[in-house]
């Protein structure tokens, strides 16, 4: 299903993207970074604002400082409840993409950060807890008119879950993203290590999956798909590669 676009309310050249889940754990923050890496690894502007209390964001952004001497294109702008609307539109005229971590609740925060997006990604895994619990972060979208799609996260190598959670996605009349996200300890990696799965020795599947993300969003919000660094996945080249054995090394990167 295409994503739904919004009506573009950034007051500059750049895109700012919510990113929100009422429900806990659905790996918000890992995804929000992996995407601000990306993007930035392409060459883009990229700002991430942090309005999530746990500052998991911030967290990874000085991880990232101190592995690289400085922000390696991600700029992390410091935000308060009382001036976030103000913070997001000024940080979308000095960047190409701003990406903002938003509070779990549905508090006057994460309204105002509704307020100042152009878009939200929702992040579902593929389980029925995570997809009663977008049920309510899509009435909260509906209400606020954002366009928004959600991208299926941490998806099993095995099995129909993410199929039928696609399914019930869909009868909630959901945009869903094509390019899914593998349940692969490349993601964690990144994370801890302040880096995006497209900057690890070995990306693996996760790099890939992650550029076809990007480049999905990028579309979404009606910009050409952006001319992402092409990923070297690391991967092992030639010999017979099939079976449980290959899918095994792939979920492993």
């Amino acid at each position: 299903m295409a994503a739904r676009a919004g009506t573009g309310r950034g007051t500059g050249r750049g895109k700012a993207v919510l990113l929100t889940q009422q429900k806990g754990g659905a790996g918000k923050t890992t995804l929000l970074t992996a995407l601000a890496a990306e993007f930035a690894r392409a060459g883009a502007a990229v700002t991430v604002v942090d309005l999530d209390p746990q500052r998991s964001t911030a967290a990874w952004h000085a991880e990232r400082c101190r592995r690289f001497g400085n922000g390696h294109g991600v700029h992390l702008a410091e935000s308060a409840e009382w001036r976030a609307r103000s913070d997001i539109q000024d940080a979308a005229t000095r960047a190409d993409w701003v990406f903002v971590d938003a509070p779990g609740s549905a508090d006057t925060l994460g309204k105002a950060a509704m307020r100042a997006a152009d878009f939200a990604l929702i992040p579902c895994q593929p389980s029925m807890a995570d997809v009663w619990a977008t049920g309510a972060t899509l009435k909260l979208l509906a209400e606020a008119r954002l366009g928004h799609a959600i991208a299926l996260n941490r998806v099993p190598p095995r099995g129909r879950v993410a199929e039928i959670a696609a399914a019930r996605l869909a009868e909630l009349g959901a945009p869903v993203l094509e390019p899914r996200l593998g349940s692969r300890t490349a993601f964690a990696e990144a994370f801890m290590t302040g880096r995006g799965p497209g900057e690890l020795a070995r990306p693996g599947r996760a790099g890939v999956e992650i550029a076809a993300l990007a480049a999905a969003l990028a579309a979404a919000l009606g910009l050409p798909a952006a001319p992402l660094a092409d990923v070297d996945a690391g991967l092992p080249t030639g010999g017979a590669r099939n079976g449980r054995a290959a899918e095994a090394a792939e979920n492993r990167v």
